[in-house]
């Protein structure tokens, strides 16, 4: 008995320290949420997809097929094309420091700031990576593969 090979997307990573206490032996110290291809997440339903601890024992191979904005960190700030700089929270949430709440950054992007003053191989890695494409280049992709959209594209 098994399940079929499927392509998931994530949707959170949990890290529990101390082990979360479920009354099963071993606990779990992290849970990865996961929504089936084909389902886009709904901020009304308190219970959707699927909890997965990568250290259970069930044997379950995941593999990484796309990561939308693989080159940047939680955190970063970069500066776009025409200067705007923005912070990265999530690879579909994205917030300028001008205030404004519209638009995704433009590409190519200038790493400005990861934990403090990024080395040289981190902002020619960022630049690198936006040097051509762009932000709906990558939805499309995400898109594309879970066949899903990112809440905040919701209407």
């Amino acid at each position: 008995m098994g399940i079929p090979a499927t392509v998931v997307h994530v949707q959170a990573v949990h890290h529990f320290d101390p082990p979360l206490v479920t009354g099963m032996l071993p606990r779990p110290a992290s849970y990865v949420e996961v929504l089936q291809q084909g389902e886009t997440h709904d901020p009304d339903l308190e219970d959707q997809g699927y909890t997965i601890d990568p250290a259970g024992s069930e044997p379950i191979r995941i593999e990484l097929v796309f990561r939308p904005y693989a080159f940047l960190e939680l955190g970063d700030e970069v500066a776009d094309r025409n200067g705007r700089a923005w912070r990265f929270d999530a690879p579909w949430d994205w917030h300028p420091f001008d205030g404004e709440q519209s638009g995704t950054p433009a590409w190519p992007l200038t790493l400005l700031s990861r934990h403090g003053e990024p080395t040289p191989k981190e902002a020619e890695a960022v630049a690198r990576a936006t040097g051509v494409g762009s932000h709906a280049d990558e939805l499309e992709r995400w898109s594309g593969l879970t066949l899903a959209r990112p809440a905040t594209h919701q209407q």
